[in-house]
């Protein structure tokens, strides 16, 4: 305490408790009104618009370009449409830029591209296929005799068409072959006749309904007079019925390009 005490001056002390006794003496004195300060001034809110109203005029002032030097005459305004400038397109009125603009140009390239490949693969799936590669006429008969060149080669493709015709019909008959041997061995050994999900091959007598058979039919075609002309529609009806993987009679339908 001591110390404390020989720091802070005895002078200022007093000075402090002279100032708090004259506060004390000094009547204290309280200005009350009965009238309240107005109260603060609301934020001014624009009404909301029944639609959008695009503003009448812009922000600021278009103001044209103004680039140094004298303004070009209509003369000079012309020439720059047909002056040719580097890295640019080129000018209106020219070649190149119909050739670039012009959607049907753009279209005929695309569709020549692309029907020029589809004859190139189907051109080289036949010549290195075809088993009567040995018949086809050679490349300088082409510039001698193209009509010849072009009907050999038609004639050709007619007999690899036929070839691969008769393969793909030879595959399904030793297929349909295939289901009627396990058909007649599940039969011969007492299985069940359906096979799996009821899958088998059928005779044309079990495929016959109820009023063929009571009604004397023997079978889906029966017999005719060979000279009356059912017999002609009927066999006509046969070279377009086939049988398929499970042996059942389908008819065949014409196919466009032989695909659909």
């Amino acid at each position: 305490m001591a110390s404390v005490r020989q720091l802070i001056p005895r002078a200022s002390l007093a000075l402090h408790s002279r100032q708090l006794q004259h506060r004390l003496l000094l009547p204290t004195i309280r200005n009350a009104t009965t009238t309240r300060p107005p109260p603060p001034p609301k934020p001014r809110v624009l009404e909301k618009p029944e639609r959008f109203n695009p503003p009448s005029h812009p922000s600021r002032r278009a103001r044209p370009r103004q680039y140094p030097g004298p303004p070009l005459s209509e003369h000079e305004r012309q020439a720059q449409k047909t002056k040719k400038y580097p890295h640019m397109m080129p000018p209106e009125g020219s070649f190149m830029f119909w050739f670039l603009t012009n959607r049907a140009v753009h279209v005929w390239i695309t569709l020549s591209v692309l029907l020029s490949l589809i004859f190139a693969i189907w051109f080289s799936d036949f010549y290195y296929t075809t088993p009567f590669q040995d018949l086809l006429p050679p490349k300088s008969m082409f510039y001698s005799h193209p009509f010849q060149y072009l009907g050999r080669y038609w004639s050709v493709y007619q007999m690899h068409v036929d070839h691969t015709s008769a393969e793909v019909a030879e595959r399904r008959k030793q297929k349909v072959d295939d289901v009627k041997k396990r058909s007649d061995y599940r039969k011969a050994h007492g299985m069940e006749d359906g096979g799996l999900f009821g899958w088998t091959a059928k005779t044309d007598e079990e495929e016959l309904g109820p009023a063929l058979r009571e009604g004397g039919g023997s079978g889906p075609n029966p017999a005719v007079d060979i000279a009356s002309p059912t017999a002609v529609i009927d066999t006509k009806a046969e070279e377009h019925v086939y049988l398929d993987f499970e042996g059942k009679t389908q008819v065949a339908r014409k196919k466009w390009f032989g695909i659909w």
